[in-house]
């Protein structure tokens, strides 16, 4: 190698400049033009990874059900429980549907979408009826609401206690567990024109996000009034 790098060095050392531009891109155009790919891909890798990483989601909310939902409403949802997040750059709630529109191909596209995310752990909360949980309660996608509860605990006693009046139970295994929140009375939500009566609140099984889901329940339920003696 070193003995080719200086024989085309005396070759280049002996060319007039027009010479030399032309010797290069005949050998070397093939080399140089993976070299520019190479440069621009590492370049876009960088700008991505660490100059202008995209938005990572903080927390997955899944909409499905029970009344249609508009993507305002789920845009205005997003945006009101972006206080949770510590870093708005880097972070972001998403809130997406999985409502069927009556659309095959945007249905089968959402499909596709829901299942991906449900196999890598990308959906954390479940947004539904009662009879929608039973139903991916039945397929083993919820997990009990306990540990959320937990992190509520800590967070806000007196949310907590309010939320320990809203639990919903659901058959499992000849008992009873307890799976989800039911969001009546939710300001937030009845402001943003949901409606509230048959809504509840779970978490997807392989989700690990009870800080962040308590979090956004203190946002989903505040302001409300708060007693003075409630602490």
């Amino acid at each position: 190698m070193i003995e080719l790098l200086k024989t085309e060095w005396g070759k280049l050392r002996s060319m007039s400049f027009a010479e030399k531009r032309e010797y290069i891109w005949e050998y070397y155009k093939v080399h140089i033009l993976f070299a520019v790919i190479g440069i621009f891909a590492l370049g876009s890798l960088i700008n991505i990874w660490f100059i202008n990483p995209q938005r990572r989601e903080y927390l997955y909310i899944a909409w499905l059900g029970p009344q249609f939902a508009s993507h305002a409403q789920m845009d205005a949802l997003s945006y009101s429980l972006e206080p949770i997040v510590p870093n708005p750059e880097r972070h972001v709630v998403q809130v997406t549907t999985y409502r069927a529109s009556g659309h095959p191909d945007v249905d089968m596209a959402a499909r596709t979408s829901f299942v991906a995310r449900l196999a890598t752990a990308s959906l954390d909360v479940y947004l539904s009826t009662r009879e929608g949980l039973a139903l991916v309660h039945e397929r083993s996608e919820i997990r009990p609401i306990y540990p959320v509860l937990e992190e509520m605990y800590i967070l806000n006693p007196y949310l907590y206690r309010l939320l320990n009046t809203q639990l919903l139970t659901l058959p499992s295994n000849g008992g009873q567990q307890t799976m989800a929140i039911s969001m009546a009375g939710s300001p937030l939500l009845t402001s943003l024109g949901f409606d509230t009566y048959d809504l509840y609140f779970a978490m997807v099984v392989n989700s690990n996000k009870n800080y962040q889901a308590a979090k956004a329940l203190e946002i989903i339920f505040m302001p409300m009034e708060v007693p003075d003696n409630a602490y």
